[in-house]
C-alpha cells in the first residue's frame, strides 16, 4: 500500500461529457483504493457513456463501440475500448481479479479514446476558428 506521497486519481478532461468524467473518477478512486473489481466495473460504464455520447446504436455495449467505426471511431480506439468492455464484464460478471497494471493499462486506453476524440477534435475547432477570425479582421481592414 502507497501511503506517501499520496495516491493522486486519474481525471478526463473537462472537454470530455461531464457524466463520463464522473463514472471514470468513480472507477479512479476505486482504483486508488485497489478495489480493482469496482474500478473495472466503473470504467466500462464511462465507455457506455462515451457510446451514448456519440450517438453509437446497437443492443449491448460491444454493438455500440462497433457502431463507433461508422461514426469515424478509428478501428484502434474501438479496439481499445472493447478491451475495457471486457475488464468490466468480467469483474462484474465473472468475478474475474485483475492486476493493478491491468486496471490502469485499461484506464490509460480511455484517457487516450477520450483525448483524440474529444481534447484533439477541441483543439482542431479552436484553431479553425481562430483562422476564419483573422481571415475575417483581415478582409474587414482590406479595401
Amino acid at each position: 500500500m502507497q501511503v506517501w506521497p499520496e495516491r493522486q486519481s486519474r481525471e478526463l478532461p473537462v472537454s470530455a461529457p461531464n457524466a463520463m468524467r464522473e463514472l471514470f473518477a468513480e472507477g479512479a478512486r476505486a482504483e486508488a483504493a485497489e478495489a480493482y473489481r469496482a474500478a473495472g466495473a466503473m470504467y466500462r460504464a464511462a465507455v457506455e457513456e462515451l457510446c451514448k455520447n456519440l450517438g453509437a446504436e446497437g443492443n449491448g455495449l460491444f454493438n455500440k463501440i462497433n457502431d463507433l467505426a461508422n461514426r469515424g471511431v478509428t478501428r484502434e480506439i474501438v479496439d481499445d475500448l472493447h478491451e475495457a468492455r471486457l475488464l468490466g464484464n468480467w469483474s462484474l460478471h465473472d468475478g474475474l481479479e485483475f492486476s493493478a497494471e491491468e486496471v490502469a493499462d485499461v484506464a490509460n486506453l480511455i484517457v487516450e479514446a477520450v483525448h483524440i476524440l474529444y481534447v484533439q477534435s477541441e483543439e482542431r475547432r479552436a484553431m479553425r476558428e481562430a483562422r476564419k477570425a483573422r481571415r475575417d479582421a483581415f478582409a474587414a481592414g482590406s479595401p
